[in-house]
């Protein structure tokens, strides 16, 4: 159940980042990530039903409510670095979730955020995706948007964790399922972040805000916390 519970609300974040906020939807769905990978190393230590089921619930409470509490506080202190400290802080940070215990269930969320964490940066070098940008379309027209950014997402997302798994199951007896595993499913972040915005830009569903390199504080106040920020 408790497991359940994160998939739907890690699809759900990623339905955010694409519709709603995408700075919002990334932080949630790292707070998901962190969650389940501390639910599955307590699982791990054969804790007996139901309590394990009573820890998962507290541990997603914990992450949660941390969320709420330091969210303000960490984005200040987040951007005061460059776009390429973000990408090797991700990087570590994903390494040392599989490291620990190189099993799937570890492997999983340390490849996701890998890639959401690298995608988002590259997409705010790059790409520039903003979910609220042609959102100004009035009546049907900025529902059907969100709609099919929604469906367009959610479904190339299955069909990914799908052949991802078959190609997984596939390789059971291979010595380097953990590494191909963590690289199928940061391909996963990869997509939320920056190919499926990229693809909603190119088939005009959503609008860009590219902050460039000289860009002046002055000129633009919600920069002012820095061109790479995590301020929503």
């Amino acid at each position: 159940m408790v497991f359940v519970f994160l998939n739907i609300a890690i699809i759900v974040f990623f339905c955010i980042y694409w519709c709603i906020n995408e700075k919002i939807g990334l932080q949630l769905s790292i707070v998901v990530l962190f969650s389940t990978w501390t639910t599955h190393l307590l699982n791990n230590m054969n804790i007996k039903f139901p309590i394990n089921i009573e820890i998962g619930w507290l541990v997603i409470a914990i992450f949660f409510c941390g969320y709420i509490l330091l969210r303000k506080k960490l984005e200040i202190f987040l951007v005061k670095f460059d776009i390429r400290v973000y990408m090797i802080i991700t990087a570590v940070i994903s390494f040392l979730l599989i490291i620990y215990h190189p099993f799937p269930y570890f492997v999983v969320p340390g490849g996701v955020l890998l890639g959401l964490g690298i995608g988002y940066c590259l997409n705010k070098k790059f790409v520039g995706f903003n979910a609220v940008k042609l959102l100004e379309r009035k009546g049907i027209k900025k529902y059907l948007t969100l709609l099919a950014r929604t469906a367009l997402g959610v479904s190339i997302l299955l069909l990914m964790v799908y052949r991802i798994e078959k190609i997984i199951y596939g390789m059971s007896e291979n010595q380097n399922i953990f590494l191909y595993g963590f690289l199928c499913y940061t391909l996963i972040g990869f997509w939320v972040t920056i190919a499926a915005p990229w693809l909603f830009i190119k088939l005009r569903l959503a609008g860009t805000v590219i902050v460039s390199e000289d860009s002046n504080s002055k000129k633009n106040p919600e920069n002012k916390h820095g061109k790479h920020g995590f301020q929503s």
